[in-house]
């Protein structure tokens, strides 16, 4: 961006996961006044926790670092598990995450085989809804606060359905008001970038 907007400032309103996609909002020029407003505002994910084993980072990246048996659940036992998860609770942040723990962050410690268990966060989750549901599988949509890590949901949800389990897709549909269908992907907008510079 910055080199499509040269001389311009920029800045983002929060990352997404190597793994994920979806919204991630730019703000250029006095926009960028805007960004620790639009940082605080609630997200919204559409993803699929797969379940039966997990990986270091709890996501599809990782590597598989438990497997454990499928006990049988029914639709209304994963979507009961679910909604104890709904309000404020503690959270804690997964191994692989950007967090900083006595200087260092989160990951390159997990990277370089040192393991720190963080510290328990407070998240708010506003809503979690199952969409479907597969042998190993639940597609869900959730809507929760700035820093609340979906992975970790992934992880806490699968234990309390007595297995292991880790996010093999992730989609943000949602930032506030600004919502996926109305996003440009990233070769869209340098095309359109590039067009008005060229005006």
């Amino acid at each position: 961006m910055k080199k499509l907007i040269p001389g311009s400032k920029v800045g983002h309103a929060g990352t997404l996961d190597p793994f994920a996609d979806g919204v991630l909002l730019v703000c250029t020029g006095r926009e960028t006044r805007s960004i620790a407003a639009l940082v605080d505002a609630p997200k919204e994910y559409r993803g699929r926790l797969r379940l039966g084993f997990t990986t270091d980072t709890l996501d599809i990246s990782g590597v598989v670092t438990e497997t454990r048996a499928l006990a049988p659940c029914d639709p209304e036992q994963i979507r009961t598990a679910a909604r104890r998860f709904v309000g404020e609770l503690q959270q804690v942040p997964p191994s692989f995450s950007a967090i900083h723990v006595d200087g260092q962050r989160l990951y390159k410690l997990a990277r370089a085989g040192v393991e720190k268990i963080p510290a328990p966060r407070p998240v708010t989750i506003h809503s979690l809804e199952v969409l479907a549901i597969g042998t190993c599988w639940i597609d869900f949509t959730v809507c929760c606060s700035k820093g609340t890590y979906i992975r970790a949901l992934a992880r806490d949800w699968a234990r309390e359905l007595g297995t292991v389990g880790f996010l093999s897709h992730l989609t943000r549909t949602r930032i506030g008001s600004y919502r996926l269908e109305e996003s440009l992907e990233v070769t869209a907008l340098a095309q359109y970038l590039q067009s008005e510079s060229s005006r």
